[in-house]
């Protein structure tokens, strides 16, 4: 296992641990399919086990790990078609969240958002992968944040989450990042001058447009590749607020 991300000391702690434990999942530290083992995870961030149990059991919650006969709870693993999975649903709410950040954003995060594709472009720009994802993550979040919809926002954080696991799979050029960069710069565009039609409309494309590049990846692999599932996602019913 490799060394976990620090706690981040102003938070509570079981939050902290959460989130070094997904920073973890998202960067490839703990691995598809890898045990979480309260007992070592617990000793690498030396701190008891009670937090780290609950740690463990919100990023069930949350769909990035599963519980398994035996092994007890592994990282979840994402394959292509779960992917397309989530997509599907993602088309739509995401296109729902866009919409209602048009009509509710405030200035300060439409700076943020601002800010975001600043980054997002010197991460294209640097070819810097981690970068780019990580600042797609952001983007979609300040939008389905802004949406004013808590029940809405946790799906998207949900989807989002099990689509940074799966997409690490899946190759992706340059082409493909520049591409989803203006895509998003349309949407922030739509979404800073209030045409909530416009965004619903760019958001969803934008999604689709992801989506049909999916298929085109699964189309490419080996016969029988893409249908094994291991330790496979599914969306659960209720999701934690983060």
């Amino acid at each position: 296992m490799d060394k976990l991300p620090k706690l981040r000391p102003a938070m509570r702690l079981v939050d902290a641990v959460s989130e070094s434990l997904k920073e973890a999942i998202f960067e490839g530290g703990l691995k598809p399919g890898q045990q979480l083992s309260v007992p070592e995870l617990s000793r690498q961030l030396d701190v008891s086990r009670s937090p780290v149990r609950e740690a463990v059991l919100n990023l069930v919650a949350n769909g990035l790990a599963v519980e398994q006969p035996r092994k007890g709870v592994v990282v979840v693993t994402i394959e292509p078609r779960d992917l397309l999975e989530i997509h599907e649903v993602r088309e739509f709410a995401e296109a729902l969240s866009a919409r209602l950040c048009a009509e509710r954003i405030d200035d300060a995060h439409m700076a943020l958002l601002d800010e975001i594709l600043e980054r997002q472009a010197r991460a294209v720009e640097g070819n810097d992968a981690e970068a780019y994802f990580a600042t797609n993550a952001e983007f979609h979040a300040v939008i389905g944040q802004q949406s004013g919809n808590g029940r809405l926002y946790d799906l998207l954080q949900t989807l989002e989450g099990q689509m940074r696991v799966g997409l690490k799979r899946v190759s992706g050029d340059m082409d493909q990042r520049a591409r989803a960069l203006q895509e998003h710069r349309e949407i922030l565009a739509a979404i800073a001058e209030r045409r909530p039609d416009d965004a619903e409309r760019l958001m969803r494309r934008h999604i689709a447009a992801t989506k049909a590049q999916l298929e085109a990846s699964l189309a490419a692999e080996p016969t029988g590749k893409a249908g094994a599932k291991t330790a496979s996602a599914k969306t659960p019913g209720k999701s934690r607020r983060s």
